[in-house]
């Protein structure tokens, strides 16, 4: 099975700017809270402490863009200009942002204003796990991704992409697949026994 790029955009309640100096504007927050479930896309879904460690361990770019546009880049890990870390709530960004490029400054000057508050992640899903919780909703755990880009977003809440649809769609495959396959081998102890 080929990856599918999934996209997530998380509410933020502490995403800011800071100005350096006249030449070095920042944006800094969170682009995800570990342990904290999404809204409902049919699900549940949390990123484990974890997830990000390879994919930043292992030193490939990641981009920083504004809406998930590559046409409208604000940084990148290569350059420095994008800086990500883990520390006990979530993956934490520092986004530098280039003064001679206008979209960057007017998405710096979104962020300031509050109109934009919102961060967003693309990623490819190498290891998950899905339960099913008391109350009957399946909670799927990201435990290792690989992160493509992370991005500024107005709509701070998280997409139903057709590939979360394809992901959850896969789950519930798979699930209806072992119920038939227990069922079945229940049926042939029956069988056996009457035999």
């Amino acid at each position: 099975m080929s990856k599918q790029k999934e996209l997530r955009n998380i509410d933020i309640d502490s995403i800011e700017i800071r100005s350096v100096d006249e030449q070095e504007n920042l944006i800094e927050g969170y682009i995800n809270k570990f342990n904290s479930d999404s809204q409902f896309m049919g699900f549940f879904e949390q990123v484990d402490r974890n997830a990000f460690n390879r994919t930043l361990s292992d030193g490939h770019n990641i981009m920083g863009l504004y809406n998930h546009d590559s046409a409208k880049v604000l940084g990148s890990t290569k350059t420095g200009s994008l800086q990500l870390h883990t520390d006990e709530v979530g993956l934490r960004f520092s986004l530098k942002i280039n003064p001679n490029v206008s979209y960057a400054k007017d998405v710096y000057e979104l962020v300031r204003s509050g109109d934009v508050d919102g961060c967003s992640f693309g990623f490819y899903v190498l290891d998950d796990e899905w339960t099913v919780r008391e109350d009957g909703t399946e909670l799927r755990v990201l435990k290792d991704i690989e992160l493509i880009e992370v991005t500024i977003t107005p709509f701070p809440a998280y997409t139903s992409s057709e590939a979360n649809c394809r992901s959850y769609d896969n789950y519930i495959q798979d699930k209806q697949a072992k119920e038939d396959l227990e069922l079945r081998q229940k049926q042939i102890v029956i069988e056996l026994e009457l035999m």
